[in-house]
């Protein structure tokens, strides 16, 4: 289904760029439904239930002429439906990775740590052939790094790479901040990291 959703994004936007007429047209009706969705879907199950209705979640934002206009261009109401469904997606996805940052940063403090990994995609054994990322983050100040590990040009050597970033305490969101390095060497990439949480630590940054 996310597949799907990407595909209709795919097809859809490069349409409605070789329009300008259609343009605005499209993502203001993208953006009224997916504002719908926030209202009727607070979960994934809820967005699945919605998205089965397919074409009829468009038809029934538009008018007749908007309709008739639509589907004369190539522009069909269940690829409108699908990029509204993944802009809530996204969202959602969104919200649930920040509830989990703020749940870890609450464990790490009742084990009394000063650092904890509060996010982590992929798993570091299988790289450099799958990407990996983890968030690192100091927990009484929310300040953090991101460390992503990928294939190199060859696919045979893994890029270790840093970057700044800092969690909001209130609300787990998560702003990525300035470049640290990119590193082959692992050595390297562990004494940077170790420089980075080092530079890192200490009280939160003023509003």
């Amino acid at each position: 289904m996310l597949r799907s959703w990407d595909e209709a994004e795919a097809r859809l936007f490069p349409l409605v760029m070789a329009r300008p007429d259609l343009y605005q047209q499209g993502v203001s009706l993208i953006s009224q439904l997916a504002g719908r969705l926030r209202e009727t879907c607070p979960d994934l199950p809820a967005l699945i239930a919605e998205h089965a209705r397919g074409g009829k979640l468009a038809t029934s934002e538009l008018a007749a002429g908007e309709l008739a206009g639509w589907q004369a261009a190539g522009l069909q109401p269940d690829l409108v439906a699908a990029a509204a469904c993944a802009m809530r997606y996204r969202e959602l996805a969104a919200s649930q990775a920040a509830q989990g940052r703020l749940a870890a940063l609450a464990r790490a403090r009742e084990q009394g740590l000063t650092w904890a990994v509060v996010e982590e995609t992929g798993s570091a054994d299988r790289v450099p052939y799958i990407p990996y990322q983890r968030v690192e983050a100091e927990v009484s100040s929310g300040r953090a790094v991101v460390v992503s590990i990928e294939p190199d040009e060859t696919l045979s050597r893994a890029v270790h790479r840093l970057d700044e970033c800092q969690i909001d305490l209130a609300t787990g969101g998560l702003q990525v901040g300035e470049p640290v390095g990119s590193y082959l060497d692992p050595d390297e990439f562990a004494a940077a990291l170790q420089q980075a949480r080092g530079g890192l630590a200490g009280p939160p940054p003023r509003p």
